[in-house]
């Protein structure tokens, strides 16, 4: 848990340093040139663009490889054309695509206006293409729905107030008032100015001191720092029916009585990080180069399996603008890697360059992704997408959003399962069960643990759910889902979920050398359906 709130940390520093720009006038010292930038950024694009603006691109996938090739077909060549004008006047937006994937050509819109998403039906057979009916279950086809099918999304008004602010040359309130919350955080002695540029650059040790500093401003900023965070999820807390002032006052106590670990604690958790370089710089002359590069590899300890006890991976991010408005260029670089000798390597480079010239934009990217097995070898994904879009600003641009009636919409909650309260599922009392699982009947069968609950044999049930279960002595069984690592420990409740831990109400264990689980466990931590049709306990996935 320690090391993923380490990382979370690390990473919010990371992306929210890219924000800070140039300023032109001169202050007293580095620190304060740099929290007198974040307060007054100069976006230094056009604001027309965030008024009226029009643009077109395309993507297309130009390698895809692997066993989701059997999966999911052969998507090597796949298109997506697409169209995107914007009104700030009328809150809205629309996006115009076409598709050709797998020799299958579709086309349709989808509109965004205030709090509403509005789709064409069209964009449910696309769905279908790729295998996802979502209304397979209420025996509907697209075909008996009407053109539009709309969702109400209060999350979307963030996106206006976003553009309003990107249109005044300034970053959205909340995003200023973490980006100075940040940076306030980073000691002064990592802060340097020369006569031309301003530099931030972190060491392993100016790292550790951030990370203490952070946590100590939450503790002693309690109140600044909780109206942060209800800022920046204010629409999500409204339709979660949460009041936004009750979250704060939990969060100003939860901050207020939280405990700022020692330089030793954070060195223990940092001793993970090889931080090779984090430098951002600016120039101060308006118009001049800025660059952040962070090099970092890191190691994650994972259960005691010799001879590979550790995940490793590496994190390399590189960012240069350099110009005014009406020439202003910029490229971004991204590379995460990720390998665990014991289960998947990933391997993840992403590029983009942009040009802005004052009313015209154009931007181009590539993203490259390989995935893999080590344990059986198994290629899973090598996937190659490259993209380019032309923008550019249109004063006399009207946008047509669609008038809705009851003839021609329908409200996709209309679709949507009522939550209802879970009804548990009672096991046959005094019986011998039979167990099916994804139709295959199981010569081995569950049994009846020390407190009742149901115990299902680990390995022949969960290999038949499709899931890769291995032992590791002396009481560990790991199960591999794709998404999780997941651990149990034999007669103890305890278990941890990647890395995080939680707790069963009965504790898996042997039976005649086998392992045994319990039937809650899979119906929860596996997603697996349950059911009983007389002695035969039947699961599936």
């Amino acid at each position: 848990m320690k090391k993923r709130k380490f990382i979370t940390t690390l990473l919010t520093l990371v992306f929210c340093l890219t924000a800070v720009f140039p300023i032109a006038a001169a202050q007293p010292t580095a620190k304060d040139l740099v929290l007198a930038a974040a307060k007054n950024i100069d976006l230094g694009i056009n604001e027309g663009f965030y008024e009226k603006s029009k643009g077109d691109g395309n993507f297309e996938i130009t390698k895809f490889d692997g066993s989701l090739k059997e999966e999911l077909g052969d998507l090597s060549g796949a298109k997506l054309g697409f169209y995107v004008e914007y009104d700030e006047s009328k809150n809205a937006m629309k996006l115009s695509y076409d598709t050709d994937i797998k020799d299958i050509v579709r086309d349709g819109d989808i509109y965004l206006q205030d709090d509403q998403v509005i789709l064409t039906k069209d964009f449910f057979y696309l769905l279908q293409d790729f295998g996802f009916d979502v209304f397979e279950e209420i025996n509907v086809s697209p075909s008996d729905l009407p053109e539009y099918l709309y969702l109400d999304n209060p999350q979307l008004r963030t996106i206006w107030e976003q553009m309003a602010s990107y249109q005044n040359q300034q970053l959205p309130e909340e995003y200023t008032e973490l980006l100075l919350f940040m940076v306030e955080a980073i000691p002064d002695e990592y802060f340097s100015l020369s006569t031309s540029k301003v530099t931030i650059k972190l060491d392993k040790a100016g790292l550790e001191e951030t990370i203490i500093n952070l946590l100590t401003k939450m503790t002693n900023e309690s109140e600044r720092a909780a109206d942060i965070v209800i800022s920046l999820n204010k629409y999500n807390f409204e339709e979660m029916g949460m009041d936004p002032e009750e979250v704060k006052q939990e969060l100003v106590s939860g901050m207020e009585n939280m405990t700022v670990p020692t330089r030793e604690q954070v060195q223990a958790i940092t001793s993970f990080i090889e931080l090779n370089d984090f430098t951002f710089e600016y120039a101060l002359k308006p118009g001049g180069p800025k660059s952040f590069n962070v090099d970092m590899d890191f190691k994650i300890p994972q259960s005691s399996i010799a001879p590979n006890p550790y995940v490793n991976g590496s994190l390399n991010f590189a960012m240069d603008i350099e110009g005014k408005q009406d020439n202003l260029e910029s490229s971004y670089r991204l590379g995460c890697q990720f390998n665990n000798p014991n289960g998947l390597a990933v391997d993840l480079t992403y590029g983009a360059n942009s040009s802005y010239t004052d009313t015209v934009g154009l931007s181009d990217m590539a993203i490259d992704v390989t995935a893999k097995d080590n344990k059986s070898g198994e290629l899973i994904l090598d996937l190659a997408l490259t993209g380019d879009s032309v923008t550019e600003i249109d004063t006399g641009l009207v946008l047509k959003v669609p008038e809705l009636t009851t003839e021609n919409s329908l409200d996709l909650k209309e679709f949507m399962p009522t939550p209802e309260t879970p009804v548990a599922v009672e096991a046959p009392q005094g019986r011998d069960l039979s167990l099916v699982v994804n139709g295959v009947a199981l010569e081995a069968k569950p049994t009846a643990g020390d407190h009742g609950e149901i115990m299902v044999p680990a390995r022949a049930a969960l290999e038949q759910l499709g899931y890769q279960v291995e032992w590791v002595e002396p009481n560990e069984l790991q199960v591999f889902t794709g998404k999780k690592t997941i651990s149990l420990f034999m007669d103890q409740n305890s278990f941890t979920v990647n890395d995080i831990e939680k707790d069963l109400n009965t504790a898996p264990g042997l039976e005649a050398g086998s392992a045994m689980l319990p039937l809650s466990f899979i119906a929860t931590e596996l997603d697996s359906q349950i059911r009983f049709e007389g002695n035969v306990l039947t699961i599936n996935r």
